[in-house]
């Protein structure tokens, strides 16, 4: 089966908004995230405003559309899983995105809230829930036997940047992405990333502490390991320190969890 992962972005809104013709109180809405999310019904009769307008041209309303279009003319797309920011307008643009999907491919969609993300406040929570949830679907994916796609068009960039390296290092298939000056999507290389063997053995004991503890004791390490090793794993912030403790920063914590080493 072919599963496409899709990080969503709100290039349906952005663009329905810069239309001539519509109303000023569509305008309003377009701006407004609380009554994005109150309009994310299927049959509301903004949400059907956006979607007529949406299927002329789905290619150019939608950049996540325009990714997988390739995909979806050679009919190289079975299931998708739609992971959107916790936000009014991230929920209005999977929804338009999963019923257009459904509606015109009879696709299996997913649609999925990410806590924390897209919300400045909650950067770090946000990243880390995206991680998660998208490393866990693709380790069930490739265990079950899937060709698992990585459509990484939509979204922030800071997100996606990580999104890709984790994909890579969990070494599924592909990796897409399409620029709006392009034709055709581009496939991003998929490198063979892998840990750096001198921090392998110190990183499999301060994960397996801080399950156990929640930290590893600083002087513990620097006796057995060396300072110097601290202080990179903090300066590549995977690690922070605290009282004299080393402990995993959340999206290590997730990607360890993932990652055979």
């Amino acid at each position: 089966m072919n599963t496409h992962l899709v990080i969503c972005g709100t290039s349906i809104i952005e663009n329905y908004s810069k239309l001539q013709t519509i109303s000023d109180e569509d305008k309003y809405i377009c701006l407004n995230d609380n009554e994005l999310l109150k309009r994310s019904n299927p049959k509301d009769p903004f949400f059907i405003k956006v979607y007529n307008s949406l299927i002329k041209d789905p290619w150019k309303a939608c950049a996540e559309l325009n990714s997988m279009r390739k995909y979806l003319d050679e009919k190289l797309v079975d299931e998708v899983y739609l992971y959107h920011t916790d936000t009014g307008r991230g929920k209005f643009c999977a929804s338009i995105i999963e019923k257009y999907l459904s509606d015109n491919y009879n696709l299996k969609v997913n649609k999925i809230r990410v806590e924390g993300f897209g919300i400045k406040e909650f950067f770090e929570d946000g990243l880390v829930n995206l991680l998660d949830k998208l490393m866990s679907k693709i380790h069930d994916l490739i265990k079950n036997g899937n060709k698992v796609y990585l459509n990484a068009t939509g979204g922030f960039k800071p997100e996606n940047a990580i999104t890709v390296i984790v994909a890579s290092l969990l070494n599924i298939d592909e990796i897409y992405y399409i620029h709006e000056r392009f034709a055709e999507p581009i496939k991003l290389p998929i490198l063979p990333i892998t840990i750096n063997p001198k921090y392998i053995n110190l990183l499999k004991e301060i994960y397996e502490n801080h399950k156990l503890y929640g930290f590893t004791i600083k002087s513990y390490i620097e006796e057995k390991y060396g300072s110097e090793i601290i202080n990179e794993l903090k300066n590549r912030n995977l690690v922070k320190e605290e009282d004299g403790k080393i402990i995993l920063r959340k999206w290590t914590e997730i990607m360890m969890k993932y990652i055979d080493l």
